[in-house]
């Protein structure tokens, strides 16, 4: 009997294995686990499907002395665990109450129901603990020898004649304890199959999502404006999904369309009106064929529709709709394919609307040290020239043209980067003016490296310069200004070669003061190396900024670029 009762179980479990393996198959079933937050009706299903479950368990149970050797703390416990409270509990009734009337009056139907609705209690009571992950195999094993432990308690209890309780009690509780515990196990393992699935689906989803924006990322770089890179990027996702159609627009009209069969059905302000409507929410919006007149939702019978945002800090700026063929299978993945497609396009647009601010930002900065051009030195080049013109004229002539050529290259100059020797040939047309002014009191030197060739913002000498002749006179009242250029031997830094721009004078150098108020940020008065050194910091990074020092003749102004421009 021993062994025919363990055998008996073993088929029991067996069979809801099955079932619960034929359940993860139907979509229906999926949808009621997998819905985030549970409505009243999924949860009474739910509840309804593992109370069947219970019920099935209770038919297929071997009667002996007056009771049933089940299974049925497997259904009411699972759907406690699994499906929460609710479920759990109206799962538990639904066993108790079928258990009562299946054996109205018998020797256990009382106690076996009263089990039931306590196992399904104990289910609800741990539900939140099994599905954060916190009950591991050996804690629902023990939880169902408890349950089974609580059942012949309470049979001991409850039935009566007290002696024929004990009796069963001792047949019956070491197989069903030690068997619906290990059932237990197998039968949850079931139904991780749907998250596993799930699991599964989304990670093929998010790889889909994420190929389709490497393929499109060129084309976003220039956000919605361009209609030419928006009707590539509608190509790439068209191509890349199995689909009927791809429609990108913003909030006013259609930007790209991708379709062989629904273009007419696309362009009918009929279905563009509701479509371009639900842009202007942050979730997505589905559109099924009674959502639109009788003879476009005709045509568009076999299809469902799904419009998602593009959103910019949190804002609609336009919409993705995808038009997919309804098939036999689910379409959830699908629908929530297109919403992180979406999303993963916002934030393409976010970062390239981020860099069109930023390239604004740097031309606002070189406009800013382009209205700095000193008019002291606009006002001391002009009285040059014009004592000039008493004894030279073509020399005075040609200090104009000079004059003429420095503003144009300082004041219509719209490049953020140039190469150095442009900026250097700038920098001449500088010096030759303010040789004109100093004349033989002005001495400058070039020492670049041979071969040496690199972009560096545009602007950026000139201020280091124009410090260096101002403050750089020494007790003569000479003015001497050395520019190198040079590769650092240390070296590559991030896989570059690390390039060093220096100005040397030979004036007084800075004050000690002087120094620590730069390198403080405090009410530093030399206003264009602080752009300078702002500008530098903002291109290169912080670690790039300038670098000033005392020689020991005068000071000496430095900074360091990587080769090949910013990383």
């Amino acid at each position: 009997m021993p062994y025919e009762t363990y055998f008996n179980m073993l088929l029991n479990i067996g069979l809801l294995v099955l079932i619960a393996a034929l359940l993860t198959n139907l979509e229906f079933v999926r949808d009621l686990f997998l819905e985030e937050q549970g409505s009243l009706f999924s949860k009474t299903a739910l509840a309804v499907i593992f109370g069947v479950i219970s019920i099935v368990s209770t038919y297929t149970g071997t009667r002996t002395d007056g009771a049933i050797i089940n299974t049925r703390v497997i259904g009411v416990l699972a759907a406690g665990l699994l499906g929460g409270p609710y479920v759990g509990m109206l799962a538990a009734l639904i066993a108790g109450l079928h258990r009562y009337l299946f054996d109205i009056g018998g020797f256990t139907a009382v106690s076996c129901a009263v089990s039931t609705l306590f196992e399904g209690i104990l289910g609800s009571v741990f539900s939140a603990r099994f599905k954060s992950g916190k009950m591991k195999q050996i804690g629902i094993f023990a939880l169902t020898a408890v349950a089974e432990v609580a059942q012949m308690v309470i049979i001991l209890l409850i039935s009566r004649p007290f002696v024929d309780a004990v009796h069963l009690v001792q047949r019956i509780a070491v197989p069903m304890i030690l068997m619906n515990s290990c059932g237990m196990l197998i039968f949850l393992k079931a139904f991780d199959m749907i998250f596993i699935r799930e699991e599964g689906q989304f990670a093929e989803k998010m790889r889909l999502c994420i190929g389709i924006v490497e393929q499109s990322l060129p084309h976003l770089r220039k956000g919605l404006q361009s209609r030419e890179d928006m009707e590539a990027a509608a190509q790439i996702i068209y191509h890349s999904i199995s689909c009927s159609a791809v429609m990108i627009t913003d909030m006013e009209q259609v930007l790209a369309v991708e379709t062989e069969k629904y273009k007419k059905e696309l362009a009918d302000p009929a279905f563009l009106v509701p479509v371009l409507e639900s842009v202007m929410d942050l979730k997505p919006t589905y559109f099924h064929q009674s959502d639109f007149p009788k003879k476009l939702g005709k045509a568009l019978k076999d299809q469902i529709i799904v419009t998602a945002p593009l959103l910019e800090n949190e804002h609609s700026v336009g919409g993705m709709t995808i038009m997919i063929k309804k098939r036999r299978h689910a379409v959830r993945v699908d629908l929530e394919f297109v919403e992180e497609l979406a999303r993963l396009f916002s934030t393409q647009l976010e970062l390239s609307n981020l860099e069109y601010q930023k390239k604004l930002r740097r031309q606002a900065e070189l406009k800013a040290l382009q209205s700095q051009v000193n008019p002291h030195f606009l006002y001391n080049a002009l009285n040059t020239i014009s004592y000039i013109c008493r004894e030279n004229a073509e020399r005075a002539r040609e200090l104009l043209l000079t004059l003429a050529s420095y503003y144009r290259q300082t004041l219509e100059n719209e490049q953020y980067m140039l190469n150095l020797h442009t900026e250097l040939y700038h920098v001449n047309t500088y010096l030759e003016l303010e040789k004109a002014r100093f004349e033989e009191k002005l001495q400058v030197d070039m020492e670049i490296e041979e071969d040496l060739d690199c972009m560096v913002p545009s602007f950026i000498l000139q201020p280091l310069v124009e410090n260096a002749v101002r403050y750089g006179a020494d007790e003569a009242g000479i003015r001497t200004v050395l520019i190198r250029a040079f590769y650092m031997p240390d070296g590559k830094q991030d896989g570059q070669r690390q390039v060093c721009i220096q100005v040397q004078d030979h004036g007084k150098g800075f004050s000690q003061e002087v120094l620590e108020q730069f390198y403080h940020g405090d009410n530093w008065n030399r206003v264009g190396l602080k752009n300078v050194h702002e500008r530098l910091k903002s291109v290169y990074g912080n670690d790039h900024g300038l670098r000033i020092e005392n020689t020991g003749r005068g000071a000496c102004v430095s900074f360091l670029i990587p080769e090949n421009g910013p990383s």
